[in-house]
């Protein structure tokens, strides 16, 4: 099994350069903050139509 932490931190930094809040960025990504703060973590892996929301 291959380590979420890389994503999680990439998005952790892109979020606090758009000074956003995780809440903020949850809901703009249509995701809970549990979820989202669990990908930051490197606890739970972001699915291919999260990461593509994301880049939208």
């Amino acid at each position: 099994m291959t380590s979420a932490r890389p994503i999680g931190d990439h998005l952790r930094t892109w979020r606090q350069r758009r000074r956003m809040s995780q809440l903020d960025l949850a809901s703009d990504a249509e995701i809970s903050t549990r979820h989202l703060s669990f990908v930051e973590s490197g606890r739970a892996q972001p699915s291919r139509a999260m990461v593509l929301h994301l880049a939208e």
